[in-house]
């Protein structure tokens, strides 16, 4: 009879993923984290809303002029919340309490030493960067005076996602959601009374996206310190971090880190390449890029909720209930593809409508955003796939691929629209028309028949990544090389199993035991070593 009670506490538990119905548990762990991301986006497009509307045009180009300048720096310390993210799953299914604890309070630790560091780096050399962007001479002085002030807030910002990494490590999506709530709501007034009644412009932006990300860290900092889940912040060994920990974090991180710094780079790139257009292009490129950013929240969160999910079920030894969610994931990313797809493609103008009214800019925002609408299917299959590897501690193969990615788009972007660009502006400078290239792009020669190549460099790369990450996650060696921290078939914690020892969601699973459609409490034996892969083609729990 305990037995039993146990059994269904288990199963009713939200934050336990290893256990109940597994399309509703990635649904209701997976919602609040695609709100939190709208959320969390909205800091950015309330940002734009208002710059445009107080301020004007050149204001949003230069916010967003700003973003790749500071993402190369936060981006240093991203991947290692990635790391810690997957650690802390995997002990939160393995019910390994002390070494939870002991990882979330190194995590913390990693995370005030990693702002400190990034924050003077970004003071120092933010304004380099910006001029290595090629960033027009009438906009940097407002994106040098955003980007410091965001700079100065970083470990605000540093603190929200590493609280909220270790939140949902340990099943709760919801707070993240809530702590971002109340910080946006805080967010839309303060940018209102900064820009339109201070007149602050940019640097009251600046300053309301600080505050905010202050606020929503503290919420979550609170609520893990407080004790409010099994693992908890041991405050008097915040300035210690666990060697081990450590050193797994970094093992889990670094491909992680390294993809987010070359991405920024090569972000950086293509947006000197975007500047080469003129202003009025960098702003119509923001606004589709932040109609776009919303249309893939729900994909981008069901690849979050996938990393936790297979992580603590790895953790939990349950490989075939990982699969399962895994399968279940890519049909729900394949269905909202398509369905945001088609909406945005048709009515996307409509919404952009809400950032300017200037006819050119919106015209060619639409434009560019009916080309990535193409590519929602693509995005949700890469983050579900690439979600599962890390889940299971093998983040190598998606950092590669993000990485290959991001470097292909930039000969595509050049060919098909920076150098037809050029070549028309110095043809224009030929006869006599403008004095220099600048004024020819300025006066508009090649911008509307070349703007497009941007767009479609972006499409190409999200198509790409997709083809490559499928044919690794289904073909790929990646399963030998996953990482358990739940010591499965008597291997250490903190390592991989025996050689040749089943690991990671497609290798072969354990013969679960299922009745009446709901498995039971108990972990059952893993299969043989060899045992017949088809068994993880078992049906689709719902």
């Amino acid at each position: 009879m305990n037995k039993n009670k146990e059994i269904a506490a288990a199963v009713d538990d939200p934050h336990d993923l290893t256990q109940g119905a597994i399309v509703k548990k990635l649904l209701l762990f997976a919602l609040p984290i695609i709100a939190g991301n709208i959320v969390q986006q909205l800091y950015n497009v309330v940002d734009t809303i208002v710059v445009g509307r107080f301020v004007g045009p050149h204001a949003i180009a230069a916010v967003s002029v700003a973003f790749p300048a500071m993402m190369v720096f936060n981006c240093l310390f991203m991947g290692l919340g990635m790391g810690s993210n997957i650690i802390i799953a995997q002990k939160r299914g393995a019910g390994d309490m002390d070494e939870l604890t002991k990882a979330i309070t190194s995590n913390m630790a990693l995370t005030i030493y990693g702002g400190l560091i990034i924050t003077v780096l970004g003071l120092v050399l933010g304004r380099g960067l910006l001029e290595l962007l090629n960033t027009p001479a009438d906009i940097i002085d407002d994106a040098t005076t955003y980007l410091n002030i965001i700079m100065i807030g970083t470990i605000g910002n540093m603190m929200y996602n590493s609280c909220n990494g270790l939140v949902r490590g340990m099943g709760d999506s919801k707070w993240s959601f809530y702590a971002l709530l109340i910080s946006s709501v805080i967010n839309v007034v303060l940018d209102i009374v900064f820009v339109a009644v201070f007149h602050w412009d940019v640097a009251g932006v600046a300053i309301a996206t600080t505050l905010a990300h202050i606020i929503s860290a503290a919420i979550l900092f609170y609520r893990v310190a407080a004790g409010k889940y099994p693992g908890r912040i041991n405050l008097k060994r915040l300035h210690v971090v666990d060697k081990d920990i450590f050193v797994a974090v970094l093992r889990l991180g670094i491909p992680s880190s390294l993809q987010s710094a070359a991405s920024s780079v090569g972000n950086m790139l293509i947006q000197s390449y975007s500047n080469s257009f003129g202003t009025l292009f960098i702003s119509a490129n923001s606004i589709a890029i932040k109609v776009d950013g919303f249309a893939i929240m729900p994909l981008m969160g069901l690849g979050m909720a996938v990393t936790t999910f297979v992580g603590q079920n790895i953790g939990a030894n349950k490989d075939e209930r990982a699969a399962k969610g895994v399968r279940s994931a890519t049909v729900m990313v394949i269905t909202f593809g398509l369905t945001l797809g088609v909406i945005l493609s048709n009515f996307g103008i409509g919404i952009m409508r809400l950032f300017t009214d200037d006819m050119q800019v919106l015209t060619m925002a639409q434009r560019g955003l009916r080309v990535l609408a193409i590519t929602y299917c693509f995005m949700g299959m890469q983050n579900v796939w690439g979600g599962s590897m890390r889940g299971c501690g093998s983040a190598t193969a998606p950092a590669v691929v993000a990485l290959t990615t991001t470097f292909a788009r930039i000969p595509v972007a050049y060919f098909l629209a920076v150098k037809p660009l050029r070549e028309m502006a110095d043809a224009a400078v030929a006869a006599g028309e403008y004095a220099t290239r600048e004024l020819a792009i300025a006066g508009g020669v090649g911008v509307n028949e070349n703007m497009l190549g941007m767009f479609i460099s972006m499409a190409f790369s999200v198509i790409l990544g997709a083809v490559l990450i499928g044919l690794y996650y289904f073909f790929g060696n990646w399963k030998a090389k996953a990482i358990r921290f739940s010591a499965p078939n008597g291997a250490p914690a903190g390592g991989p199993g025996p050689k040749g020892a089943p690991r990671g969601p497609m290798a072969p699973p354990a013969a679960a035991a299922v009745e009446s459609g709901e498995e039971t409490a108990e972990t059952p034996a893993p299969a043989p070593v060899g045992a017949a892969e088809e068994s993880t083609e078992a049906p689709v729990e719902e």
